[in-house]
């Protein structure tokens, strides 16, 4: 049997961002622990929760919140013992989450701003949600770093309503890394629908928070 405590994800903003941290969680044990055989890897609860949308606006926060309680108590009686969530805009409900339940939380936003501040970058461009940007969700983290947006940031959204749609956008967002956005020497990608797009893609310059959760995980998951 293996040293690890039990994690539960809440999932589902969106599905297919949840399946990219799943298998991220499974390849950070790969790599950073030498797991292959099944009994290698910890033992995982996903509640694909279908909240409603808070990409752009937090429109229906009650039903938010309570949605997310049930979510906490749920992987609760399923007996968890780190709880994570693949979804940055979601950190704008992370007191909440925390105030719900005595099972150490793991922020995704938080744990891309120690990958930040470990790179040393001073400023950063943050592909995001508008949700994500306008709430300074990032910025709550990171006071000495300057965070700036795209010019057009209606591209950004368009990018992820299309991935959502699972339509292939990766060519289209690839190209604007490339050349829209190639004086910038660090790059959040700030939502994980956009992290789906990057999975194969690896330029020095991202910071892929999908990335920073799933080896955050990996690593407090081991029980010393």
């Amino acid at each position: 049997m293996n040293n690890y405590k039990k994690i539960g994800i809440i999932g589902g903003m969106g599905p297919e961002s949840t399946a990219l941290l799943y298998r991220g969680i499974v390849r950070s044990f790969q790599i950073g622990f030498g797991a292959y055989n099944d009994e290698d890897f910890p033992e995982m609860v996903i509640h694909n929760l279908p909240i409603p949308d808070i990409t752009v606006n937090v429109e229906k926060e009650d039903l938010v919140r309570r949605m997310l309680s049930r979510s906490i108590h749920f992987l609760e009686q399923s007996g968890v013992e780190l709880i994570a969530f693949p979804c940055n805009s979601l950190n704008y409900f992370v007191d909440y989450l925390t105030s719900q339940t005595g099972i150490p939380i793991i922020s995704i936003v938080e744990e891309t701003c120690v990958t930040i501040r470990e790179k040393g970058s001073k400023e950063v461009l943050l592909l995001s949600t508008p949700t994500t940007f306008e709430k300074g969700l990032y910025h709550r983290y990171l006071r000495d770093t300057t965070i700036v947006r795209p010019n057009d940031y209606s591209k950004i959204q368009s990018i992820i309503v299309r991935t959502l749609k699972g339509e292939n956008s990766r060519e289209d967002f690839i190209e604007m890394l490339e050349k829209e956005y190639s004086a910038h020497k660090n790059i959040v990608i700030g939502c994980t629908d956009l992290s789906v797009l990057v999975e194969s893609y690896k330029n020095d310059r991202l910071i892929d928070s999908s990335k920073c959760l799933a080896d955050s995980i990996c690593h407090k998951c081991v029980i010393n």
